[in-house]
């Protein structure tokens, strides 16, 4: 088999193992985050949040529609999931160019296996990565940006291989030996013509591919920063350098303006400065800037799209860029704070570290394994990482153009968004998929690394004249084997063909609500699975979602205004407009607040309100003597109270509604089959906090069993929530189950053994089986672990006495003064303990008087 073959079959095989992988394991519904808002803006033709994305929803709609017998989030996930396997094909090419530039074609089977094992492995271990599985199983932009970043890539490295677009000598031969005279001279030259068009047409493809990757990620085109060092660095091509720069100070201009500032005069002036260099340019050089220009203009024209379709106002219309001011507005992201990389949200070193604790998730090849204090799971992530940094250093040392192409992009993908994005250490989410780009390509440096390693241990089998496969096959096998591990660890992490919990926490918010309900929401989790509800499985669209970070904006009133299902809102686009944040005495009323007075007011009662239990407190306080708990929300009725409970539709909401699909069996236990992230485990402590208030209630009636049952189910939702975890051992004792609420603390303070409050609940469970012995026993080792937790001590007084010892009862006493001096009550009871002991309890003396 010729290589060319061997390398199509085993790019094929690339391509359709990932492809299997990611469609196996694809969201099989809604996912969290920003997938609810981009499936619902493919599926109706919305504007999602800025900047836009129009190219992925336009991409995205196509696939909605597509015949493929499954739901619309299915097709949307499935667009992830294509663009990743093809990003992952575009890896292993990659790998194969860099590779042959390296070391050239093999001409022995080992050299083959040394070859190709490492684009394999380089591959695949991409395929498995963590960050990149999960972009490619959800609705999101970040598989399809990392397919452009390969590609483009690809396409550089095959420009690189004719930069200039020279003929080559076998074929002018070839066109002479079948002419003859001065036409086989034209014949020449017009080859070698078309072969230099050819050269620059491949820059110009990849110049107009990397404007149109802005419609699917802004951060596409940090991929342009490696090509532009790479051209640089080739000195016979088929354009200039002056040509070059001249084309990237424009694209540079364009860049800063939608990221860095929010000067319009210095975009103007740049733009100015850029028209100028393209007439000159023009007329001196050629064409090549202006055509450039030409298709970057018309790459990014699909945002035009974002006009034409605000201006049919969709129902998901966020920035509402139906004029060209706000168009220009939306590109440039004013919706957001602007970056300034000056002013630190955090210090480096902590950015660093988080980078660092992203990266090395990415490839490990199994779950945590301890030998001793050791991680060996930790530990196996320096094996891809060995071969990455080897791959960076012998692409370096053999051919530096492709090194700086490829190196120059990790780190601007790294290094350099780590400065520029300056993430707080108070960020909502985890933030490893803006790394994405820096992993993809260190797994193209792995696997280049790969091949590296088997070329060296090739070389010392010719020297030493050993048997070449004997030495290679068994590294390439390890090294393959290595590669595929992570499918292993990863899957149960990545499979979400089964992860029905955001649609069915979206739907556990909508299905409760009176009809025409008015919901406010607070950020992405709350109001974008419900989005998807609404607008896609054509659920509750009777509800108006209004999003409270959203309300901050005056084109978000006018929406929430004038588009069905509306609010009758009685303020003009001119009052809207002057709404302002207002200095109180407490603090602030946000725009946002101030429209939700403005609603509430002006809806009058002639609409169900609620508010979702994500909504902060300072949002709704104002209002808590007229809102009713309900579960999921708080409903906003005419009555006055004090934390009122609809312990009626609480209950039936949990009971008869409510979906728990991935999360709880049928009988209440949790359900681990589906992987859940910290965040997703925190979403779940608002249905605790409602099942506990059920179990409140309860115990407030005497309903003891009862209260046990809810607070049971509370501590199911939310093991870590702390109302259940401290009561749930209270409502066991008072229902007389001692058992289990010894265990329950027992359990408790194996996790957290300092808490005091536990080991006195659990001291109180002993008490209250009328087992004093133990009961002290127990305060006494409380007393060791809990220093500064007041009722150990009083308790173990109070015990110690009531079993007659008094040196042990006045050893408690003196034991918290030692630490708390301060505590006047206690020194009374000291200065006063032998009256209380003879009189309260009947000691007098000493324990053996």
């Amino acid at each position: 088999m010729s290589e060319k073959i061997l390398n199509r079959y085993l790019g094929l095989m690339v391509f359709l193992v990932s492809a299997v992988v990611y469609i196996m394991t694809m969201g099989g519904t809604v996912s969290f985050w920003d997938s609810g808002e981009f499936i619902a803006t493919s599926y109706i033709l919305g504007i999602p949040h800025s900047p836009g994305t129009p190219l992925y929803v336009l991409v995205g709609r196509v696939f909605s529609l597509l015949p493929l017998g499954i739901s619309v989030a299915q097709k949307v996930n499935l667009l992830s999931a294509v663009s990743a396997a093809l990003g992952v094909l575009m890896a292993y090419i990659s790998i194969v160019y860099v590779v042959r530039f390296m070391f050239g074609k093999a001409t022995t089977v080992a050299g083959r296996i040394a070859r190709y094992a490492g684009p394999l492995a380089g591959s695949m271990f991409l395929t498995f990565s963590d960050t990149y599985w999960t972009d490619a199983s959800e609705a999101e932009v970040y598989a399809l940006s990392s397919f452009v970043i390969g590609l483009c890539t690809v396409l550089a490295l095959r420009w690189l291989k004719n930069p200039a677009g020279e003929l080559g000598e076998d074929v002018r031969k070839s066109i002479l030996e079948k002419t003859e005279g001065a036409r086989g001279d034209v014949l020449v030259e017009k080859a070698e013509g078309a072969k230099k068009k050819d050269s620059r047409n491949l820059v110009l493809l990849i110049i107009y591919l990397l404007s149109l990757g802005i419609g699917f990620h802004l951060g596409t085109i940090l991929v342009f920063g490696g090509i532009f060092i790479m051209f640089l660095m080739v000195r016979k091509k088929s354009f200039s350098n002056f040509e070059l720069i001249a084309f990237t100070f424009g694209f540079a201009v364009i860049v800063a303006d939608m990221t860095m500032h929010r000067q319009s005069t210095f975009t103007i002036i740049g733009l100015a400065v850029f028209a100028i260099l393209i007439i000159w340019m023009t007329m001196s050089e050629g064409n090549f800037v202006l055509t450039a220009t030409a298709l970057f203009v018309l790459g990014i024209s699909v945002h035009l799209f974002l006009y034409i379709r605000s201006g049919l106002d969709p129902a998901i219309d966020e920035v509402n860029p139906e004029t060209w001011k706000a168009l220009y507005a939306h590109l440039r992201r004013e919706q957001y704070p602007a970056i300034n990389v000056f002013e630190r949200k955090a210090s480096i070193p902590f950015q660093i570290d988080h980078f660092v604790r992203y990266f090395q998730n990415q490839f490990r090849l199994f779950g945590d394994y301890f030998v001793g204090r050791v991680n060996i799971g930790r530990l196996s992530s320096f094996i891809p990482l060995l071969l990455g940094l080897y791959g960076i250093m012998a692409n370096y040392l053999r051919e530096k153009k492709t090194w700086a192409l490829n190196f120059t992009n990790l780190l601007l993908n790294s290094v350099g968004l780590i400065i520029f994005l300056n993430f707080s250490d108070q960020e909502v989410r985890e933030r490893d998929y803006f790394y994405g780009g820096a992993f993809y390509l260190f797994a193209i440096f792995i696997g280049i690394g790969a091949t590296s390693f088997l070329m060296l241990l090739l070389e010392q089998a010719r020297k030493t004249a050993g048997d070449l496969k004997r030495f290679v096959v068994p590294a390439a096998i390890f090294i393959l084997i290595c590669s595929i591990l992570p499918a292993g660890y990863q899957w149960h992490r990545h499979d979400r063909s089964e992860f029905f919990i955001p649609r069915d926490y979206a739907y556990n918010i909508l299905c409760g609500l009176e009809p025409d309900a008015i919901l406010f929401t607070n950020g992405d989790n709350d109001t974008f699975p419900l989005w998807y509800l609404q607008y896609v499985e054509g659920f509750r669209t009777d509800v108006r979602v209004a999003n409270l970070s959203l309300l901050n904006t005056s084109w978000y009133i006018k929406q929430v205004r004038d588009t069905e299902p509306s609010i009758p809102l009685d303020l003009t686009d001119v009052e809207i407009e002057r709404l302002r944040p207002i200095r109180v005495e407490n603090g602030v009323l946000w725009t946002k607040d101030l429209a939700v007075n403005h609603i509430i007011r002006d809806v009058n009662w002639k609409r169900p309100i609620y508010f979702a239990v994500t909504v902060p407190g300072d949002v709704w306080d104002r209002y808590s003597g007229n809102l009713e708990m309900q579960g999921m929300v708080r409903r906003l009725i005419a009555g006055k109270g004090k934390f009122m409970v609809n312990d009626f539709m609480i209950t039936r909401n949990l009971e008869e509604i409510f979906e728990f699909r991935g999360f709880l069996t049928e009988d209440w236990q949790r359900d681990d089959s589906q992987y859940r992230t910290r965040e997703v485990e925190n979403m779940f402590i608002n249905f605790s906090v409602a099942a506990f208030q059920v179990a409140q209630n309860r115990a407030k009636d005497n309903l003891h069993g009862e209260a046990v049952k809810w607070a049971e189910r509370s501590y199911v939702f939310g093991p870590r929530f702390e109302w259940p975890r401290k009561y749930l051992g209270i409502y066991y004792s008072r229902n007389r189950q001692y058992d289990k609420a010894e265990k329950h603390y027992l359990t408790l303070l194996a996790e957290e053994p300092s808490r005091g409050d536990y080991w006195v609940g659990l001291s109180s469970v002993y008490e209250s089986m009328g087992d004093l012995e133990r009961t002290v026993q127990t305060l006494e080792e409380a007393s060791k672990s809990s220093l500064d937790h007041r009722d150990i001590f009083g308790h173990g007084f109070r015990i110690s006495a009531t079993l007659g010892r008094k040196e042990q009862a006045v050893s408690f006493v003196r034991r918290w003064l030692e630490g708390h001096p301060e505590d006047k009550e206690f020194q009374s009871l000291l200065d006063d303990i032998d009256r209380i002991l003879q009189d309260e309890f009947g000691l007098g003396g000493s324990d053996d008087d």
